[in-house]
C-alpha cells in the first residue's frame, strides 16, 4: 500500500515510517511531492494518481462540506487522526503510533471502496467520517 502524509506531519516522519515499515507499505510526504504551497485539490489528485491514500492530522478538513466534496470528487481514501493525543506526542511517539496502526490502516485501505474518510481516535478506534448518520 502507498500512503502520502500531508503537511500536518513533520517532514521526517514519512522517511522514518518508510524505513520502519520494511517495504510492507510505502510512505511519502505531500510537500515534497507536490510543493509546500500546493493547493489541496492538487494534492488530492496527486494522491489518487499515485494509487495512494492520504494520512492527516487535520480533522477540520473533514468537517468542511466543500473540502469533503473535493476529496470525494478526487476519489481518494483519507485517514485522519481525530484525537488530540497524537499531535502532542514526541517526535518518536508519533511514528510509533502511526506505524502501530499501519496494519489496520492498510487493511481498511484495501477493503474500503474509494472515496472514503476514516477517522482514527487516540484509542485506535476507526469511524467512517464520510457517511451520514
Amino acid at each position: 500500500m502507498k500512503f502520502v502524509l500531508d503537511a500536518t506531519f513533520s517532514p521526517q516522519l514519512a522517511t522514518a515510517l518508510e524505513a520502519l515499515s520494511q517495504g510492507e507499505a510505502h510512505f511519502e510526504y505531500a510537500p515534497t511531492l507536490f510543493g509546500s504551497a500546493a493547493p489541496d485539490e492538487l494534492i488530492y489528485h496527486g494522491v489518487r494518481d499515485r494509487g495512494a491514500c492520504l494520512i492527516t492530522l487535520d480533522i477540520a478538513m473533514t468537517r468542511k462540506p466543500q473540502q469533503r466534496a473535493v476529496m470525494k470528487d478526487a476519489g481518494i481514501g483519507v485517514f485522519v487522526f481525530t484525537g488530540r493525543a497524537l499531535a502532542q506526542q514526541s517526535f518518536n511517539g508519533i511514528p510509533a503510533t502511526v506505524l502501530g496502526g499501519a496494519d489496520e490502516i492498510a487493511a481498511r485501505a484495501q477493503s474500503t471502496r474509494r472515496p472514503f474518510v476514516w477517522g482514527i481516535s487516540d484509542r485506535k478506534k476507526f469511524v467512517r467520517l464520510d457517511e451520514g448518520p
